[in-house]
């Protein structure tokens, strides 16, 4: 087993099949050019035997034919002849057309011929030399002059002897002619087989050119365009596709199994490439949030150090003051001063609450904890605490029947209206009233505080729920941003709803529209993950209860 791999790969191997189909090739054009060359070559036997036999002695033939009617002829002229001269110029003529009938019966008998050829042919030389006798008798009797004897040999025996020797020849002539036909008809049909022949190599030659181009274009060409197309696919990030060949043993198989692995390769890379850029992503909003966050933070930071020395140069300014007219101050004075000392540790803690919101909305949405409380009772004892507080402003109160109890989270719930009651305080001018309405309306309350102070700019009001966000018109009023936004988190983890209507310069109604019954099941479920002003931070007051405890949720 060991010694058949190394043959099987070699016989798997593609220049190994390039090199046998070239080899195939190579012999499939030797052979057609022996054979070729061997039909060619019996069709040149063929016609040379045409060329050289036949038509050698038919020529000759017709020569002989022609010499021997010249030399009758010849004859005729000596006995015509008036004079001696005349006579031996025709005698001469008559001798060398003699001699060249010889020399053209020696060239006939030089060339090969069959049996009977000879037999005609010898018939002819037997009259011929009949004949010769008597032309040359006829010769010496005319050059001695007697013309009678020589008309009389011409007129007899030399005319019969003529008459035989031409019809020897002309019998010759005739079997030549039908062998030379029969010959030049054999030469033909050879030269039509071989033809035939050598089209039908050419035919086989070009079936086999086709069929080893259909098979290098199959088992190469077409493979390797296949391949090659999948790679620039590959190379423009489209791993989408199969992979043919992957089980040939030549190296088409080992490039299909290699374009394989780059495959793979390619797609463990896009894929990683879509990892790394989902965390980029993810890292460049992590990093804009926290870049954002910590100009919020900045912002923050610097807003409420401005918002906390307001109130402590209040307190310090009133406390030195008190000090100082410590002996003359009478009771109204100092409840003056008791009364500016303690807007401004209500308003510094209001700051302290808003700060403290801030940092636990950053860690997480609100989340409430439900259970029933009387509504009514909380807005009262919201509407008396301010009252007490001593707020610049008048506090309308319009609590109209409501349910004894509905369900939600009293705590949260008294921090939003708190925010509401304060920012409306804080937003109207001084001694401007601000009215808290309640009333139900089917399965839900809905209660307003309204007042008739700055009022929010159209443009604006879609954004005053924002974290941070302060309306362009507040001008050097404290506040940080943050309340307004709890307060549309916390209603909105209640099932009800928030709604702002105002207008600049007359003032801002904010609606707050909660459940009776709570908020729905799907809302109280891991919607949120933070627990607002939670994790033992509560004040030591009644859950729905009023005094300065609450006053730590104002924002």
């Amino acid at each position: 087993m060991r010694r058949s791999r190394p043959f099987l790969s070699l016989r798997n191997s593609l220049p190994v099949k390039l090199a046998l189909m070239a080899a195939i090739f190579v012999v499939a054009v030797v052979t057609v050019r022996i054979l070729s060359l061997d039909r060619l070559a019996h069709v040149d036997a063929v016609s040379g035997e045409v060329q050289n036999r036949w038509l050698d002695s038919v020529r000759l033939l017709g020569a002989l034919n022609h010499q021997i009617a010249t030399v009758r002829a010849d004859e005729a002229h000596i006995l015509l002849s008036r004079d001696a001269s005349g006579t031996w110029t025709s005698s001469d003529d008559l001798q060398r057309t003699l001699n060249e009938v010889a020399q053209d019966t020696g060239r006939y008998r030089s060339i090969p011929h069959d049996m009977d050829e000879t037999q005609a042919f010898d018939g002819f030389l037997k009259d011929w030399a009949e004949h010769g006798q008597h032309a040359q008798a006829i010769i010496s009797l005319a050059q001695r002059g007697q013309i009678a004897d020589a008309t009389a040999l011409f007129e007899g025996s030399g005319r019969s002897s003529f008459q035989r020797a031409t019809e020897e020849l002309r019998d010759l002539i005739d079997l030549t002619e039908a062998k030379a036909d029969a010959a030049r008809k054999t030469a033909a049909e050879t030269i039509a087989r071989a033809q035939r022949f050598v089209s039908d190599l050419i035919l086989a030659m070009l079936f086999l050119f086709g069929a080893l181009t259909l098979y290098l274009w199959s088992s190469v060409s077409r493979p390797l365009l296949e391949l090659a197309r999948r790679m620039r696919r590959l190379a423009s990030h489209d791993p989408n596709f199969s992979i043919p060949y992957e089980s040939w043993g030549d190296e088409i198989g080992d490039v299909a199994r290699a374009l394989v692995v780059f495959r793979r390769n390619t797609i463990e890379l896009l894929e990683s490439r879509k990892s790394l850029t989902r965390q980029a992503d993810i890292l460049v909003g992590s990093l804009e949030k926290e870049r954002a966050l910590a100009v919020e933070q900045r912002n923050f930071i610097t807003t409420m150090s401005h918002e906390f020395r307001t109130p402590l140069t209040a307190i310090d300014g009133n406390a030195q003051r008190l000090i100082a007219t410590k002996d003359r101050v009478t009771p109204d004075q100092v409840a003056d001063r008791a009364h500016r000392i303690r807007a401004a540790v209500f308003r510094m803690t209001s700051l302290v609450v808003s700060l403290t919101g801030a940092m636990e909305i950053a860690n997480g949405p609100v989340q409430p904890r439900t259970r029933r409380f009387d509504l009514s009772s909380l807005l009262r004892d919201l509407a008396r605490y301010y009252r007490e507080v001593g707020v610049d402003g008048v506090l309308e109160e319009r609590i109209g029947e409501l349910p004894k109890e509905i369900s939600g989270d009293p705590e949260l719930l008294h921090y939003a209206f708190s925010n509401l009651l304060s920012n409306a305080f804080k937003y109207s001018p001084e001694g401007g009233i601000v009215t808290l309405t309640a009333r139900a309306n089917g399965g839900y309350v809905e209660v307003t505080v309204e007042d008739r102070g700055l009022g929010i700019p159209p443009d604006e009001i879609d954004r005053v729920r924002e974290r941070f966000y302060r309306g362009s018109n507040v001008g050097s009023l404290p506040g940080t941003g943050v309340g307004l936004h709890l307060v549309d988190q916390i209603v909105r983890q209640h099932g009800g709803s928030l709604g702002v209507d105002s207008e600049v310069g007359r003032g801002t109604r904010m609606t707050v529209s909660l459940p009776i019954d709570g908020p729905g099941l799907s809302l109280l479920e891991g919607e949120f993950e933070a627990d607002f002003v939670r994790r033992g931070r509560r004040g030591d007051g009644e859950p729905s209860g009023g005094g300065p405890e609450r006053a730590r949720l104002h924002g």
